[in-house]
């Protein structure tokens, strides 16, 4: 007999994480997947924190000498940089597709059919799998490259990723708030690393060669905020509903809300 517990309260009161099939902390997915949700955050900022740490660690520079583009234009063999880079930004894709799966699951237990979330949720994920894409597309084509497409390319690349990304990040302060599960501090900390990010970003923009370290903190606090997304599986998972939509399942399951 399917469970079906309380998913939603009186106004004020936070919504357990809990589906129709499976009950709370239980579903189909199992540890095995219930993992697999929990690691992709950590696995895809470690990893692009470990490409910046190994530009530097590799051609011996500090933030202070040199900025993102001119070391990845000096690092050679360029596949190794390349390759973990090629998944950290496959498994940031993964995590952002996640965390949308996650805030409508949310709204659905709410039985909001307010389109203005919806379109903002899509709008959101669509700018940070953009931002990573730029991000990937400056580091394939170097910034001293012999041919003036592939440093626009790079150039283009590297304002998507920084625009984008800084735009996820206000967007997705708005979307949190919005859920009542999580407690102040986490909302608090989803705010500032995202702000201090944008603001970084600024700086650099505007500082350019005076101003390195803080594109290396803007990027570092990127991936940062998305391995943070672990503490917003942790307490309401929806690795079933992950599961359903990357392996384009039919059994769809559905979440019902009871008011108390």
């Amino acid at each position: 007999m399917k469970n079906e517990g309380k998913t939603a309260g009186t106004k004020g009161e936070s919504l357990l994480p809990q589906t129709v099939e499976g009950g709370n902390g239980g579903g189909k997915c199992g540890v095995f997947g219930r993992i697999i949700l929990l690691l992709l955050p950590i696995v895809g900022a470690s990893t692009i924190l470990a490409v910046l740490y190994l530009l530097l660690y590799r051609l011996n520079l500090t933030i202070q000498e040199t900025s993102i583009s001119a070391a990845l234009a000096m690092y050679e063999p360029y596949w190794e940089i390349l390759a973990p880079l090629s998944i950290g930004v496959f498994a940031t894709f993964v995590v952002t597709v996640s965390r949308n799966i996650q805030i409508e699951v949310y709204h659905r237990r709410l039985n909001n059919e307010y389109k203005g979330m919806r379109v903002l949720n899509f709008i959101t994920t669509v700018a940070n799998i953009g931002a990573y894409i730029g991000f990937l597309i400056l580091a394939i084509y170097k910034s001293d490259d012999e041919s003036e497409d592939a440093r626009n390319l790079h150039m283009y690349g590297a304002v998507a990723y920084f625009v984008l990304s800084g735009f996820y990040g206000v967007a997705h302060i708005y979307l949190l708030c919005k859920q009542s599960q999580y407690p102040l501090y986490s909302k608090i900390v989803f705010t500032l690393v995202p702000i201090v990010a944008i603001v970084c970003s600024i700086v650099f923009a505007i500082e350019r060669e005076d101003a390195y370290p803080y594109e290396w903190l803007a990027v570092a606090l990127n991936s940062l905020f998305s391995g943070l997304f672990t503490t917003l599986f942790i307490v309401d998972p929806v690795d079933d509903e992950v599961r359903d939509f990357f392996c384009c399942s039919s059994n769809k399951r559905t979440t019902k809300s009871v008011t108390i």
